[in-house]
Protein backbone atom coordinates (compact mmCIF):
# COMPACT_ATOMS: atom_id res chain seq x y z
CA UNK A 1 0.00 0.00 0.00
CA UNK A 2 1.37 3.40 -0.97
CA UNK A 3 2.02 6.24 1.48
CA UNK A 4 -0.79 8.30 -0.03
CA UNK A 5 -3.20 5.48 0.42
CA UNK A 6 -2.30 5.38 4.17
CA UNK A 7 -3.26 9.12 4.76
CA UNK A 8 -6.59 9.84 6.45
CA UNK A 9 -8.94 12.31 4.76
CA UNK A 10 -9.95 15.11 7.16
CA UNK A 11 -12.79 17.44 6.27
CA UNK A 12 -12.95 21.07 7.47
CA UNK A 13 -14.96 21.31 10.68
CA UNK A 14 -16.76 24.40 12.17
CA UNK A 15 -17.25 25.17 15.84
CA UNK A 16 -19.69 27.84 17.08
CA UNK A 17 -19.57 29.39 20.55
CA UNK A 18 -22.24 31.71 22.05
CA UNK A 19 -21.77 34.26 24.85
CA UNK A 20 -23.67 33.41 28.03
CA UNK A 21 -25.91 36.49 27.66
CA UNK A 22 -26.52 35.70 23.98
CA UNK A 23 -25.09 38.97 22.77
CA UNK A 24 -22.60 37.51 20.27
CA UNK A 25 -21.63 34.30 18.51
CA UNK A 26 -18.19 33.27 17.23
CA UNK A 27 -17.00 30.55 14.89
CA UNK A 28 -13.77 28.84 14.02
CA UNK A 29 -13.28 26.35 11.18
CA UNK A 30 -10.35 24.01 10.60
CA UNK A 31 -8.20 23.40 7.53
CA UNK A 32 -9.17 20.29 5.54
CA UNK A 33 -6.47 17.61 5.03
CA UNK A 34 -5.67 14.96 2.46
CA UNK A 35 -8.34 16.12 0.04
CA UNK A 36 -11.05 16.61 2.63
CA UNK A 37 -14.02 18.90 1.95
CA UNK A 38 -13.55 22.59 2.65
CA UNK A 39 -15.98 24.54 4.83
CA UNK A 40 -19.13 25.97 3.23
CA UNK A 41 -21.53 28.75 4.19
CA UNK A 42 -24.29 26.21 4.37
CA UNK A 43 -22.44 24.15 6.98
CA UNK A 44 -21.76 27.30 9.04
CA UNK A 45 -25.44 28.30 8.93
CA UNK A 46 -26.41 24.79 10.02
CA UNK A 47 -23.99 25.07 12.98
CA UNK A 48 -25.51 28.43 13.98
CA UNK A 49 -28.98 26.95 13.79
CA UNK A 50 -27.92 24.16 16.12
CA UNK A 51 -26.91 26.86 18.65
CA UNK A 52 -30.27 28.65 18.19
CA UNK A 53 -28.57 31.68 16.62
CA UNK A 54 -31.21 33.27 14.42
CA UNK A 55 -30.78 37.07 14.75
CA UNK A 56 -28.02 39.51 13.96
CA UNK A 57 -26.14 37.05 11.76
CA UNK A 58 -23.24 38.72 9.92
CA UNK A 59 -23.72 37.12 6.51
CA UNK A 60 -21.12 39.27 4.74
CA UNK A 61 -18.48 38.44 7.31
CA UNK A 62 -19.26 34.70 7.02
CA UNK A 63 -19.06 34.76 3.22
CA UNK A 64 -15.78 36.66 3.30
CA UNK A 65 -14.24 34.32 5.87
CA UNK A 66 -15.14 31.28 3.75
CA UNK A 67 -13.84 32.94 0.60
CA UNK A 68 -10.54 33.93 2.25
CA UNK A 69 -10.18 30.52 3.94
CA UNK A 70 -9.54 32.06 7.33
CA UNK A 71 -8.77 28.80 9.08
CA UNK A 72 -8.43 28.54 12.85
CA UNK A 73 -9.48 32.19 13.51
CA UNK A 74 -12.06 33.20 16.06
CA UNK A 75 -14.54 35.14 13.91
CA UNK A 76 -17.64 36.99 15.13
CA UNK A 77 -20.62 35.78 13.10
CA UNK A 78 -23.58 37.28 14.99
CA UNK A 79 -24.22 40.39 17.14
CA UNK A 80 -27.19 41.46 19.13
CA UNK A 81 -29.01 44.76 18.78
CA UNK A 82 -28.19 46.48 22.04
CA UNK A 83 -31.20 48.20 23.63
CA UNK A 84 -31.00 52.02 23.59
CA UNK A 85 -31.64 53.24 27.09
CA UNK A 86 -33.79 56.34 27.50
CA UNK A 87 -32.24 59.66 28.60
CA UNK A 88 -33.23 61.02 31.99
CA UNK A 89 -35.12 64.31 32.05
CA UNK A 90 -33.26 67.49 33.04
CA UNK A 91 -33.99 71.08 33.95
CA UNK A 92 -32.06 74.21 33.03
CA UNK A 93 -32.64 77.31 35.13
CA UNK A 94 -32.15 80.72 33.58
CA UNK A 95 -31.50 82.29 36.99
CA UNK A 96 -29.05 81.47 39.76
CA UNK A 97 -30.58 79.50 42.57
CA UNK A 98 -28.38 81.21 45.13
CA UNK A 99 -28.73 84.96 45.54
CA UNK A 100 -26.19 87.05 47.43
CA UNK A 101 -26.34 90.77 48.17
CA UNK A 102 -23.36 92.34 46.42
CA UNK A 103 -22.72 95.56 44.47
CA UNK A 104 -23.83 95.26 40.86
CA UNK A 105 -21.43 96.06 38.03
CA UNK A 106 -22.89 97.53 34.86
CA UNK A 107 -21.83 96.85 31.26
CA UNK A 108 -19.22 99.61 31.47
CA UNK A 109 -17.52 98.02 34.46
CA UNK A 110 -18.80 100.66 36.90
CA UNK A 111 -19.83 99.27 40.27
CA UNK A 112 -22.98 100.68 41.87
CA UNK A 113 -22.47 100.25 45.60
CA UNK A 114 -26.08 101.22 46.30
CA UNK A 115 -27.43 98.48 44.05
CA UNK A 116 -26.86 95.20 45.86
CA UNK A 117 -29.03 93.03 43.62
CA UNK A 118 -31.46 92.30 46.46
CA UNK A 119 -34.39 92.43 44.05
CA UNK A 120 -34.82 90.24 40.97
CA UNK A 121 -37.66 91.84 39.04
CA UNK A 122 -39.49 89.53 36.68
CA UNK A 123 -42.55 90.11 34.52
CA UNK A 124 -45.36 87.68 33.75
CA UNK A 125 -44.51 85.40 30.84
CA UNK A 126 -40.75 85.49 31.37
CA UNK A 127 -39.13 82.00 31.09
CA UNK A 128 -37.60 80.75 34.35
CA UNK A 129 -36.55 77.23 33.38
CA UNK A 130 -36.49 74.89 30.40
CA UNK A 131 -37.33 71.23 31.08
CA UNK A 132 -36.15 68.33 28.95
CA UNK A 133 -38.54 65.41 29.17
CA UNK A 134 -37.15 61.85 29.53
CA UNK A 135 -36.98 59.62 26.46
CA UNK A 136 -38.36 56.09 26.26
CA UNK A 137 -35.38 54.56 24.47
CA UNK A 138 -35.70 51.48 22.24
CA UNK A 139 -35.69 47.74 23.06
CA UNK A 140 -33.03 45.48 21.57
CA UNK A 141 -32.79 41.79 20.52
CA UNK A 142 -30.26 39.13 21.43
CA UNK A 143 -28.90 36.68 18.83
CA UNK A 144 -31.65 34.17 19.59
CA UNK A 145 -34.27 36.75 18.58
CA UNK A 146 -35.44 37.41 22.14
CA UNK A 147 -36.46 41.03 22.91
CA UNK A 148 -34.22 42.74 25.48
CA UNK A 149 -35.94 45.66 27.21
CA UNK A 150 -34.24 49.01 27.55
CA UNK A 151 -33.99 51.24 30.64
CA UNK A 152 -36.45 54.07 30.32
CA UNK A 153 -35.46 57.66 31.17
CA UNK A 154 -36.51 59.04 34.56
CA UNK A 155 -38.36 62.39 34.70
CA UNK A 156 -36.56 65.20 36.51
CA UNK A 157 -38.21 66.38 39.69
CA UNK A 158 -39.93 69.69 38.97
CA UNK A 159 -41.28 71.92 41.72
CA UNK A 160 -43.56 74.72 40.57
CA UNK A 161 -43.53 77.53 43.10
CA UNK A 162 -46.06 80.24 43.92
CA UNK A 163 -46.54 82.71 41.11
CA UNK A 164 -45.06 80.45 38.41
CA UNK A 165 -46.66 78.15 35.84
CA UNK A 166 -45.68 74.91 34.10
CA UNK A 167 -46.56 75.23 30.40
CA UNK A 168 -45.76 73.83 26.96
CA UNK A 169 -46.65 70.25 27.91
CA UNK A 170 -44.43 70.38 30.95
CA UNK A 171 -41.38 71.69 29.10
CA UNK A 172 -41.18 75.20 30.50
CA UNK A 173 -41.65 77.13 33.74
CA UNK A 174 -42.60 80.78 33.35
CA UNK A 175 -43.53 83.69 35.60
CA UNK A 176 -47.30 83.88 35.99
CA UNK A 177 -47.22 87.29 37.69
CA UNK A 178 -44.97 90.32 38.06
CA UNK A 179 -42.82 90.35 41.15
CA UNK A 180 -39.58 89.41 42.89
CA UNK A 181 -38.06 86.08 41.85
CA UNK A 182 -36.75 84.08 44.81
CA UNK A 183 -35.71 80.46 45.35
CA UNK A 184 -37.36 78.86 48.39
CA UNK A 185 -38.01 75.29 49.47
CA UNK A 186 -36.61 73.78 46.29
CA UNK A 187 -38.49 75.98 43.83
CA UNK A 188 -38.48 79.41 42.27
CA UNK A 189 -41.41 81.51 43.37
CA UNK A 190 -42.55 85.07 42.77
CA UNK A 191 -43.51 87.45 45.54
CA UNK A 192 -45.81 90.28 44.51
CA UNK A 193 -44.81 92.25 47.61
CA UNK A 194 -41.19 92.87 48.55
CA UNK A 195 -40.71 92.99 52.31
CA UNK A 196 -37.58 94.64 53.71
CA UNK A 197 -37.45 93.38 57.28
CA UNK A 198 -35.14 96.16 58.42
CA UNK A 199 -34.04 99.52 57.04
CA UNK A 200 -33.22 100.66 53.55
CA UNK A 201 -29.56 101.55 54.00
CA UNK A 202 -26.14 100.15 53.15
CA UNK A 203 -27.33 96.66 54.09
CA UNK A 204 -30.07 96.61 51.44
CA UNK A 205 -29.02 99.23 48.92
CA UNK A 206 -31.53 101.04 46.73
CA UNK A 207 -34.82 99.24 46.07
CA UNK A 208 -36.34 99.22 42.58
CA UNK A 209 -39.24 96.79 42.46
CA UNK A 210 -41.94 95.95 39.96
CA UNK A 211 -44.46 95.19 42.73
CA UNK A 212 -45.43 96.63 46.12
CA UNK A 213 -42.74 97.39 48.71
CA UNK A 214 -43.07 97.19 52.48
CA UNK A 215 -40.20 98.51 54.61
CA UNK A 216 -40.52 97.49 58.23
CA UNK A 217 -37.85 99.97 59.27
CA UNK A 218 -36.88 103.36 57.83
CA UNK A 219 -35.34 104.71 54.64
CA UNK A 220 -32.10 106.56 55.28
CA UNK A 221 -30.25 109.42 53.64
CA UNK A 222 -29.01 108.93 50.12
CA UNK A 223 -31.11 105.85 49.38
CA UNK A 224 -34.04 105.38 47.03
CA UNK A 225 -37.14 103.17 46.92
CA UNK A 226 -39.02 102.78 43.63
CA UNK A 227 -42.15 100.70 43.10
CA UNK A 228 -44.59 100.04 40.27
CA UNK A 229 -47.29 99.66 42.92
CA UNK A 230 -47.54 100.84 46.55
CA UNK A 231 -44.83 101.73 49.05
CA UNK A 232 -45.45 101.27 52.77
CA UNK A 233 -42.85 102.50 55.29
CA UNK A 234 -43.33 101.54 58.95
CA UNK A 235 -40.66 103.95 60.08
CA UNK A 236 -39.55 107.31 58.68
CA UNK A 237 -37.90 108.67 55.55
CA UNK A 238 -34.89 110.92 56.02
CA UNK A 239 -33.00 112.49 53.12
CA UNK A 240 -34.23 109.81 50.75
CA UNK A 241 -36.25 109.45 47.54
CA UNK A 242 -39.52 107.54 47.07
CA UNK A 243 -41.31 106.94 43.78
CA UNK A 244 -44.41 104.79 43.26
CA UNK A 245 -47.02 104.15 40.59
CA UNK A 246 -49.52 103.49 43.38
CA UNK A 247 -49.92 104.96 46.88
CA UNK A 248 -47.23 105.84 49.42
CA UNK A 249 -47.77 105.47 53.17
CA UNK A 250 -45.16 106.55 55.73
CA UNK A 251 -46.19 105.73 59.27
CA UNK A 252 -43.90 108.15 61.12
CA UNK A 253 -43.01 110.86 58.64
CA UNK A 254 -40.56 112.40 56.20
CA UNK A 255 -37.67 114.87 56.54
CA UNK A 256 -35.64 116.45 53.72
CA UNK A 257 -36.84 113.93 51.17
CA UNK A 258 -38.40 113.76 47.72
CA UNK A 259 -41.61 111.82 47.15
CA UNK A 260 -43.45 111.23 43.89
CA UNK A 261 -46.41 108.96 43.20
CA UNK A 262 -49.37 108.41 40.91
CA UNK A 263 -51.71 107.72 43.79
CA UNK A 264 -52.18 109.19 47.29
CA UNK A 265 -49.49 110.05 49.82
CA UNK A 266 -50.16 109.67 53.55
CA UNK A 267 -47.54 110.33 56.19
CA UNK A 268 -47.34 111.13 59.91
CA UNK A 269 -45.49 114.41 59.44
CA UNK A 270 -43.90 116.18 56.50
CA UNK A 271 -40.88 118.40 57.08
CA UNK A 272 -38.84 120.13 54.35
CA UNK A 273 -39.97 117.49 51.90
CA UNK A 274 -40.89 117.86 48.25
CA UNK A 275 -43.98 115.86 47.28
CA UNK A 276 -45.76 115.50 43.97
CA UNK A 277 -48.83 113.25 43.83
CA UNK A 278 -51.49 112.59 41.24
CA UNK A 279 -53.90 111.87 44.10
CA UNK A 280 -54.21 113.56 47.51
CA UNK A 281 -51.56 114.23 50.16
CA UNK A 282 -52.40 113.86 53.86
CA UNK A 283 -50.28 114.51 56.94
CA UNK A 284 -50.69 115.71 60.52
CA UNK A 285 -48.28 118.55 59.80
CA UNK A 286 -46.59 120.16 56.83
CA UNK A 287 -43.54 122.28 57.65
CA UNK A 288 -41.32 124.06 55.15
CA UNK A 289 -42.08 121.73 52.28
CA UNK A 290 -43.13 121.94 48.66
CA UNK A 291 -46.23 119.84 48.00
CA UNK A 292 -48.24 119.44 44.80
CA UNK A 293 -51.42 117.33 44.67
CA UNK A 294 -53.68 116.79 41.68
CA UNK A 295 -56.51 116.33 44.20
CA UNK A 296 -56.39 117.57 47.82
CA UNK A 297 -53.88 118.51 50.47
CA UNK A 298 -55.24 117.53 53.88
CA UNK A 299 -53.60 118.46 57.19
CA UNK A 300 -55.35 116.04 59.55
CA UNK A 301 -54.89 115.55 63.30
CA UNK A 302 -52.93 118.59 64.46
CA UNK A 303 -53.62 119.91 61.01
CA UNK A 304 -50.68 122.29 60.58
CA UNK A 305 -49.44 123.80 57.33
CA UNK A 306 -46.54 126.11 58.12
CA UNK A 307 -43.91 127.54 55.81
CA UNK A 308 -43.31 126.38 52.26
CA UNK A 309 -45.33 126.07 49.10
CA UNK A 310 -48.50 124.00 48.77
CA UNK A 311 -50.47 123.48 45.56
CA UNK A 312 -53.64 121.45 45.14
CA UNK A 313 -56.13 121.30 42.29
CA UNK A 314 -59.25 120.24 44.25
CA UNK A 315 -58.98 121.70 47.75
CA UNK A 316 -56.89 122.28 50.87
CA UNK A 317 -57.96 121.52 54.46
CA UNK A 318 -56.08 122.34 57.66
CA UNK A 319 -56.55 123.47 61.26
CA UNK A 320 -53.67 125.94 61.26
CA UNK A 321 -52.11 127.63 58.23
CA UNK A 322 -48.99 129.73 58.77
CA UNK A 323 -47.53 130.56 62.19
CA UNK A 324 -47.41 133.25 64.83
CA UNK A 325 -43.93 134.13 63.54
CA UNK A 326 -45.39 134.88 60.12
CA UNK A 327 -43.73 131.94 58.40
CA UNK A 328 -43.91 132.54 54.67
CA UNK A 329 -46.52 130.08 53.41
CA UNK A 330 -47.78 130.04 49.84
CA UNK A 331 -51.12 128.30 49.25
CA UNK A 332 -52.07 127.72 45.61
CA UNK A 333 -55.42 126.22 44.77
CA UNK A 334 -56.99 125.15 41.50
CA UNK A 335 -55.81 124.51 38.00
CA UNK A 336 -56.32 128.16 37.14
CA UNK A 337 -54.02 129.07 39.99
CA UNK A 338 -51.37 126.76 38.62
CA UNK A 339 -51.82 128.31 35.22
CA UNK A 340 -51.48 131.77 36.74
CA UNK A 341 -48.15 130.76 38.21
CA UNK A 342 -47.09 129.46 34.82
CA UNK A 343 -48.19 132.75 33.24
CA UNK A 344 -46.08 134.73 35.72
CA UNK A 345 -43.04 132.58 34.94
CA UNK A 346 -43.56 133.00 31.20
CA UNK A 347 -43.84 136.79 31.47
CA UNK A 348 -40.61 136.92 33.44
CA UNK A 349 -38.95 134.63 30.90
CA UNK A 350 -40.17 136.79 28.00
CA UNK A 351 -38.73 139.92 29.62
CA UNK A 352 -35.34 138.25 30.08
CA UNK A 353 -35.27 136.87 26.52
CA UNK A 354 -36.30 140.20 24.98
CA UNK A 355 -33.57 141.99 26.94
CA UNK A 356 -30.94 139.49 25.73
CA UNK A 357 -32.26 139.63 22.17
CA UNK A 358 -32.04 143.44 22.29
CA UNK A 359 -28.41 143.27 23.38
CA UNK A 360 -27.62 140.84 20.57
CA UNK A 361 -29.38 143.19 18.14
CA UNK A 362 -27.14 146.05 19.20
CA UNK A 363 -24.09 143.82 18.75
CA UNK A 364 -25.22 142.90 15.24
CA UNK A 365 -25.68 146.60 14.33
CA UNK A 366 -22.13 147.32 15.50
CA UNK A 367 -20.68 144.37 13.57
CA UNK A 368 -22.58 145.35 10.41
CA UNK A 369 -21.22 148.90 10.63
CA UNK A 370 -17.68 147.54 11.01
CA UNK A 371 -18.13 145.23 8.01
CA UNK A 372 -18.94 148.24 5.81
CA UNK A 373 -15.57 149.75 6.61
CA UNK A 374 -13.43 146.62 6.39
CA UNK A 375 -13.71 142.88 6.10
CA UNK A 376 -14.41 141.31 9.47
CA UNK A 377 -11.90 138.90 10.97
CA UNK A 378 -12.88 135.20 11.08
CA UNK A 379 -13.44 135.52 14.84
CA UNK A 380 -15.84 138.44 14.39
CA UNK A 381 -17.63 136.70 11.52
CA UNK A 382 -18.14 133.72 13.83
CA UNK A 383 -19.37 136.05 16.57
CA UNK A 384 -21.82 137.64 14.14
CA UNK A 385 -23.16 134.25 13.03
CA UNK A 386 -23.62 133.04 16.61
CA UNK A 387 -25.30 136.30 17.62
CA UNK A 388 -27.74 136.10 14.72
CA UNK A 389 -28.53 132.44 15.41
CA UNK A 390 -29.11 133.02 19.14
CA UNK A 391 -31.24 136.14 18.51
CA UNK A 392 -33.50 134.21 16.12
CA UNK A 393 -33.77 131.38 18.62
CA UNK A 394 -34.74 133.76 21.41
CA UNK A 395 -37.32 135.48 19.23
CA UNK A 396 -38.84 132.10 18.46
CA UNK A 397 -39.02 131.22 22.16
CA UNK A 398 -40.64 134.56 22.94
CA UNK A 399 -43.25 133.94 20.25
CA UNK A 400 -44.06 130.48 21.67
CA UNK A 401 -44.32 131.86 25.19
CA UNK A 402 -46.72 134.60 24.10
CA UNK A 403 -48.91 132.01 22.38
CA UNK A 404 -48.95 129.97 25.58
CA UNK A 405 -49.88 133.07 27.62
CA UNK A 406 -52.79 133.68 25.27
CA UNK A 407 -53.97 130.09 25.82
CA UNK A 408 -53.67 130.52 29.60
CA UNK A 409 -55.65 133.79 29.49
CA UNK A 410 -58.47 132.01 27.70
CA UNK A 411 -58.47 129.23 30.30
CA UNK A 412 -58.35 131.68 33.20
CA UNK A 413 -61.71 133.04 32.15
CA UNK A 414 -63.17 129.85 33.60
CA UNK A 415 -63.80 129.63 37.36
CA UNK A 416 -63.78 126.73 39.77
CA UNK A 417 -65.72 126.33 42.99
CA UNK A 418 -62.69 125.84 45.22
CA UNK A 419 -61.84 126.79 48.80
CA UNK A 420 -59.18 126.60 51.47
CA UNK A 421 -60.71 125.41 54.75
CA UNK A 422 -58.96 126.52 57.96
CA UNK A 423 -60.60 125.04 61.06
CA UNK A 424 -58.68 127.14 63.65
CA UNK A 425 -56.50 129.98 62.47
CA UNK A 426 -54.75 131.33 59.38
CA UNK A 427 -51.84 133.65 60.23
CA UNK A 428 -50.32 136.64 58.46
CA UNK A 429 -47.46 135.63 56.20
CA UNK A 430 -49.76 133.35 54.22
CA UNK A 431 -50.31 134.07 50.54
CA UNK A 432 -53.45 132.62 49.01
CA UNK A 433 -53.80 132.09 45.29
CA UNK A 434 -57.13 130.66 44.15
CA UNK A 435 -57.61 130.48 40.42
CA UNK A 436 -56.32 133.82 39.14
CA UNK A 437 -56.89 135.66 42.43
CA UNK A 438 -54.19 136.41 44.99
CA UNK A 439 -54.54 137.53 48.62
CA UNK A 440 -51.89 138.38 51.19
CA UNK A 441 -53.23 137.50 54.64
CA UNK A 442 -52.47 140.47 56.90
CA UNK A 443 -54.43 139.52 59.99
CA UNK A 444 -55.08 136.27 61.82
CA UNK A 445 -58.33 134.75 60.58
CA UNK A 446 -60.18 132.15 62.65
CA UNK A 447 -62.49 129.31 61.62
CA UNK A 448 -62.81 130.43 58.02
CA UNK A 449 -63.02 129.15 54.50
CA UNK A 450 -61.27 131.14 51.78
CA UNK A 451 -63.03 131.14 48.43
CA UNK A 452 -63.52 133.32 45.36
CA UNK A 453 -66.47 135.64 44.93
CA UNK A 454 -66.84 138.40 42.33
CA UNK A 455 -63.24 138.03 41.25
CA UNK A 456 -61.61 138.27 44.68
CA UNK A 457 -60.74 135.99 47.60
CA UNK A 458 -63.05 136.31 50.58
CA UNK A 459 -63.32 134.54 53.94
CA UNK A 460 -66.48 132.84 55.07
CA UNK A 461 -67.08 131.24 58.44
CA UNK A 462 -66.89 127.46 58.64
Amino acid sequence: MSESENKIIVHSMVEVSVNPNHTAAFMSFSRPENGGMDITVERIMAALDEKNVSYGILHDDINLAVEQKRYDENICVAKWDMPKDGVDGSIKYFYNIESHAAPVENEHGIVDYKNLGVVRNITAGTPIAAITLPTEGEPGKDITGRVVMQKKGVPVKVNVGKGTSLINDGKEIIAAIDGNLVYKNGAFQIDETLVINGDVDVSSGNIDFIGAVTVKGSVFEGFRVTSKRDININGSVNGAELSADGNINIKIGSINSQIECKGDVKLGFCENTKIRAEGSVESASFVGGEVFADKKIIASGKGVIMGGKYTALDGIEASVIGSEKYAKTLITLGNNAVLSEERDRLEKQIAELEDKADQLGKMLVTLNELSKKAKLSPEREQLKTEALRNRLKMQSEVKKSKVRISEIDDTLQLTQNLSVACKRVMYPGVTLRINACVLQVNAATNHARATVENGEIVFKPL
